[in-house]
């Protein structure tokens, strides 16, 4: 079988880790720098065009879709998914879960439980709706990732300061209720709606954000039913395949933080012993309904003038 591997950055040693993953089963993995891929819509039909002309059709996709050109990369993938491909994330999907508050939203309208979030524009008035939290508050632009664009706020003058500035750069935010329990989260990575991996992120001296990207600690973890449950229930309501789903475990329960539909893996991994990138690649070739390829357009009667 034939896994397409979709990403901006080839390079990255978490790529590496799917190749091997893919040679260790015998299947052939195409790794291909999505930002060299041009998707085409033309006489009603979708492709995708690469360097040396159409792409070949792979039997799955494989998007990693990151911060780098994500509207662009998803372009790619849905002519690729229009064609017939199938794939573990679907775009609408990725799209969703990249964007924080239509997140939240999807979550919350699942009946899952989020963190108190706010959405809004005008830097006053977000600031005074914010006010019903309590302080501090975590600022978050709508597609931040690994904590960066992420901003807690102590008091009403800095909320306000950082809501000006957001809004000046033309961010859009949400706010969130500040859980203090937040400083350790929970890191639930499911494939195929199963938890393959977990484990528990600890928060580093001086640092309030608990993934590892800024320096937090990882060990292994193992979820609770309940837990377990509810990341495999939030990853569906989504509609994602396969993503790494944050919870944070509050005295009402475990909480979903956010999701990540193309998880960084090496940490858990390496706290684990679990091959993380295998799980993912066999998920990725598993059979499901593949998605039906648009039909050509009919030619449209030509009216005589």
């Amino acid at each position: 079988m034939r896994l397409l591997l979709l990403t901006a950055r080839p390079e990255l040693a978490v790529n590496s880790r799917f190749a091997a993953a893919a040679a260790a089963l015998r299947l052939e993995l195409v790794t291909i720098d999505a930002t060299t891929l041009s998707a085409v819509v033309e006489n009603g039909c979708m492709a995708v065009i690469g360097p040396e002309g159409p792409l070949p059709l792979p039997d799955a996709a494989l998007a990693r879709v990151g911060n780098w050109r994500p509207d662009s990369l998803l372009a790619v993938l849905e002519a690729i998914v229009a064609q017939g491909v199938a794939t573990p994330n679907p775009p609408s999907a990725i799209r969703l879960g990249r964007d924080h508050w239509a997140t939240i939203s999807a979550l919350a309208a699942a009946g899952l439980p989020v963190p108190p979030t706010l959405a809004g524009a005008d830097p006053e008035a977000l600031a005074a709706a914010a006010s019903r939290f309590g302080l501090p508050v975590v600022v978050k632009q709508r597609r931040s990732r690994m904590g960066v664009g992420a901003i807690r706020c102590a008091s009403r003058d800095h909320l306000e300061a950082v809501l000006d500035s957001l809004w000046r750069l033309g961010d859009e935010v949400i706010v969130q209720r500040w859980l203090e329990e937040g400083r350790e989260s929970l890191r639930l990575l499911v494939a195929g709606g199963t938890v393959v991996a977990a484990a528990r992120f600890s928060a580093a001296a001086g640092e309030w954000r608990s993934n590892a990207a800024r320096g937090g600690a990882v060990a292994p973890y193992a979820p609770t039913r309940a837990e377990a449950a509810l990341a495999t229930a939030a990853a569906a309501a989504l509609g994602l395949g396969q993503c790494g789903v944050d919870l944070v475990a509050t005295a009402a329960g475990p909480v979903v933080l956010e999701l990540n539909p193309t998880p960084g893996f090496l940490r858990l991994e390496a706290a684990t012993g679990v091959d993380v990138a295998r799980a993912l690649v066999e998920d990725a070739l598993r059979p499901r309904p593949r998605p039906p390829a648009r039909p050509p357009a009919a030619p449209r009667a030509r009216g005589r003038s």
